[in-house]
């Protein structure tokens, strides 16, 4: 069993003083931040990897919301999730160890919506019915996988467990 976590950053300054690359968040991204980082942390989920665009906006969320998690996962900044298309995200995934049990990709919409969209197979009835309303700033899909390789995935495997928004 393998588990995707998708997390899209929390809200960012919308300003023309800020490349778009280099957009913080909002003092209400900041607190939805910290809140998506304690509700992953009460499912206790032993997160392995952390892979984060190298926005501004996707490093300032994972720097709110990862000390919340009680194990520390190792992170790594990956440049192409800043304008990663869903293919971009699966290829990610596909190309984990086999010693990555729980991945998290930390990034934007639309790909973070488009994938979570195209990879939710099955999944609990609610969270399934929330998805489908839009993956907001802030938001975290979770996905159980039942295949034991990251290699093999493919669209649909995931069987969505949670949608916090």
């Amino acid at each position: 069993m393998r588990r995707l976590i998708l997390f899209r950053h929390s809200e960012a300054v919308h300003s023309s003083r800020y490349r778009d690359h280099e957009r913080p968040l909002t003092d209400a991204g900041r607190k939805d931040a910290a809140h998506a980082g304690a509700r992953l942390a009460e499912l206790n989920l032993p997160v392995d990897l952390v892979l984060l665009s190298d926005s501004q906006r996707t490093r300032e969320t994972w720097e709110i919301a990862g000390p919340h998690l009680a194990n520390a996962p190792g992170s790594r900044l990956e440049k192409s999730l800043y304008e990663a298309e869903r293919h971009h995200l699966m290829d990610l995934a596909r190309a984990q160890p086999d010693s990555v049990k729980c991945l998290i990709l930390v990034g934007h919409n639309p790909s973070i919506a488009e994938f979570a969209a195209h990879f939710a197979g099955s999944g609990e009835r609610e969270a399934l019915k929330r998805l489908g309303k839009g993956f907001p700033p802030g938001g975290i899909a979770i996905f159980d996988i039942e295949d034991a390789e990251w290699r093999k995935l493919r669209w649909g495997d995931g069987t969505l467990t949670h949608f916090l928004a």
